[in-house]
């Protein structure tokens, strides 16, 4: 009995052994068993493999989380502060004291801002007056910007009162003291300063907030006054803006033109209340009314004579505060002289209306 073949698998053999599955010894031109059977020996076409470098190894980065804790995006302003923000620069800052001064300008612009990132309650103050300026130009917002401001204004007072009660003044707090001032100036309109008594008459109230609030600033900014226009302080094209009201002894600067125009509201209805010293500080305002209405007279700018209006608080005594808030009739009437003087420089906002 001839030998069995082997049948193992060739896999790199000829064709015909692979067909009769046997192996192949691969020799070429013509392998063993081809050559042994008479027959043509063909082998497969060599396949070529592309080599390809191998990608060395690469981190992953870590995964991003879905949320990143932290302090400083936690403390974002909100959506409305910074619609506030930009309201002031764009159209707020303009309105502002003597803002038509160029350096005087660029100070509410731009340094103003930036103190108020430097110091929370001039921050909180600014978007309060902010939000008071866009109520008064959109009265459908009124309502809700109304709650804003007051709520910023509750947080600038807080730490305002404390900085004050520990001696901290820096030219960021007296700034934040002439904006407070301002800030309740406006608000002899909301609500309106007339409310009504028992019988359903409405009666008066004198807007002594601002008043009060109006004098703190010659007492704050008094301290450091000289130091902040030395070194040219941020704040300085303010307080050197011209018209100076105020002089070292404290007392109004006075057209040098005869005539005492406003001299009979000393004179009229005595009142055996009126000591020479009350009289006498009753004289100083009177005074002061009668170089405002010289200055309306001699044609100054709105602008000059609302800085007048507004610094007449600071130079007011204490026992004129004291009167107005009693309601005696001769300090109403000094008063009503003081606002019927910037009648005709009333078209900026926070001035508008009766006082």
């Amino acid at each position: 009995m001839p030998p069995r073949l082997e049948h193992r698998k060739s896999i790199r053999g000829c064709l015909r052994c692979k067909a009769r599955k046997v192996k192949c010894n691969e020799q070429h031109p013509q392998c063993t068993n081809c050559q042994r059977h008479g027959v043509p020996c063909e082998y497969p076409p060599l396949e070529t493999r592309a080599y390809t470098q191998p990608r060395p190894l690469q981190r992953r980065p870590p995964p991003v989380p879905r949320s990143l804790p932290s302090p400083e995006l936690a403390s974002l302003p909100s959506k409305t502060d910074l619609r506030l923000m930009h309201h002031y620069v764009t159209a707020t800052a303009r309105t502002m004291g003597t803002a038509h001064i160029p350096n005087v300008g660029s100070m509410w612009h731009n340094a103003v801002p930036e103190m108020a990132f430097e110091y929370q309650p001039l921050l909180h103050t600014l978007l309060a007056v902010a939000a008071a300026h866009r109520a008064a130009l959109v009265p459908a917002e009124a309502d809700h910007l109304r709650l804003v401001h007051r709520a910023h204004i509750d947080r600038a007072l807080h730490q305002h009162r404390s900085d004050l009660a520990n001696n901290n003044v820096t030219e960021s707090l007296c700034m934040n003291t002439i904006l407070l001032s301002m800030y309740a100036l406006m608000l002899r309109s909301e609500p309106s300063p007339l409310s009504a008594s028992a019988s359903g008459t409405p009666v008066y109230k004198p807007p002594l907030l601002w008043l009060n609030m109006a004098r703190g600033i010659r007492a704050v900014i008094s301290q450091v006054y000289h130091r902040l226009v030395a070194s040219r302080a941020r704040i300085s094209p303010l307080l050197v803006a011209r018209p100076i009201v105020h002089d070292s002894g404290g007392n109004a600067s006075v057209y040098r033109t005869p005539g005492r125009p406003f001299e009979f509201l000393l004179r009229c209805n005595p009142d055996p209340r009126d000591t020479p010293e009350l009289l006498g500080d009753y004289d100083l305002c009177i005074r002061y009314l009668e170089n405002m209405y010289k200055a309306v007279r001699a044609g100054e700018s709105a602008y000059d004579i609302r800085k007048r209006f507004s610094s007449f608080a600071p130079m007011a005594p204490q026992s004129f505060m004291v009167e107005l808030a009693a309601k005696r009739p001769r300090a109403l009437v000094i008063l009503a002289y003081l606002f019927a003087l910037v009648k005709g420089a009333e078209d900026i906002w926070w001035l508008r209306g009766v006082p």
